[in-house]
C-alpha cells in the first residue's frame, strides 16, 4: 500500500481500535508475495510467514475499485 493510502489510514486506525481493546495487532505488508495464479500454495516465503502469523483473527483492507 502506498504510504498515505485510504486503505492503509483504515488499517492504521483498526490497529488502533483493536489495541485500545486489549488485542495484539501487527501489520503485514504483503508487497513481495506471488500474484494468485503464480502459486497455487503459500508454502514458503512471505506467503508461509504471512499464514503462520495468523492468530484468532484478521482485518484486511483492499483499495476499493473506483475512485471517489
Amino acid at each position: 500500500m502506498r504510504e498515505r493510502s485510504y486503505s492503509r489510514l483504515l488499517s492504521e486506525e483498526a490497529a488502533r481500535l483493536l489495541q485500545a481493546m486489549g488485542a495484539e495487532t501487527r501489520t503485514f505488508d504483503p508487497s513481495g508475495l506471488p500474484l494468485p495464479d503464480d502459486a497455487p500454495t503459500a508454502t514458503q516465503g512471505a506467503g508461509a510467514a504471512a499464514t503462520r502469523a495468523v492468530g484468532e483473527g484478521m482485518v484486511w483492507t483492499s483499495p476499493s475499485a473506483t475512485a471517489p
